[in-house]
C-alpha cells in the first residue's frame, strides 16, 4: 500500500519518483496510462549526473570500457622489446611488465633502455628517470668524481641525488 499525502504536488512528486500512475476511477478499466511506469536504474553516477542536468566535466562521457586501453601501437613493440629483455636478465613476467613501463618513462627507446640498463643495472630505472631529468645522460656516468667514476659511485650505493649534485656542480665553468 502506498502513502497519501493531502497535498497532491507532494503525491504527484512520489508517483513520479516511484513510477506509480493514478489508479482508475472506479468503474473504469485500467488504460496503459494507468500502469506503473518502469524506471531504468542509472548505471553510473554519470547517468545520475546526466540525467539530472549537471555538468561533471570527464564523469559525463559515459560508463567507460572494462579493457583496459594498452599502449599505443608503436610504443607497444618497444614495451614487448623492454619486457623481453628483462624477461631475459631473469625478472618475473609480473615485475617484468611494471619495470618495462618505468624504463619507457626513463627513455622511449628499447636501445635506450638496453644502454641504461647495461650501465646502471636492470632494477634501477627511477635512478635513469632521475638522471634524465637532470639532462644528465649515460655518457656522464663516465666522469671521474673525486677520482672514482660516476657509475661506479652508484653502483657502490651513493645516494642518487648526491651524484646528481655532483655531476651538475662539475659541468659548471669555474667562477
Amino acid at each position: 500500500m502506498s502513502p497519501t499525502f493531502d497535498d497532491p504536488s507532494i503525491m504527484a512528486v512520489y508517483r513520479y519518483l516511484t513510477g506509480a500512475a493514478e489508479s482508475p476511477r472506479t468503474g473504469q478499466r485500467p488504460t496503459p496510462a494507468n500502469m506503473p511506469q518502469r524506471i531504468q536504474r542509472p548505471r553510473s553516477a554519470a547517468d545520475i549526473a546526466r540525467a539530472e542536468g549537471l555538468n561533471l566535466g570527464d564523469m559525463n562521457r559515459g560508463p567507460r570500457s572494462h579493457r583496459r586501453s594498452g599502449p599505443r601501437p608503436q610504443q607497444r613493440s618497444a614495451l614487448r622489446v623492454v619486457m623481453d629483455r628483462l624477461l631475459e636478465a631473469g625478472c618475473p613476467r609480473r615485475e617484468a611488465a611494471e619495470l618495462a613501463g618505468r624504463w619507457l618513462q626513463a627513455d622511449p627507446t628499447p636501445e635506450g633502455v638496453q644502454g641504461w640498463m647495461d650501465t646502471i643495472g636492470v632494477h634501477r630505472p627511477d635512478v635513469a628517470l632521475q638522471l634524465r631529468l637532470h639532462d644528465l645522460g649515460i655518457e656522464d656516468l663516465d666522469v671521474l668524481v673525486d677520482g672514482t667514476l660516476a657509475r661506479r659511485r652508484l653502483r657502490d650505493g651513493e645516494p642518487i641525488g648526491q651524484l646528481i649534485a655532483a655531476l651538475l656542480t662539475l659541468r659548471q665553468p669555474p667562477a
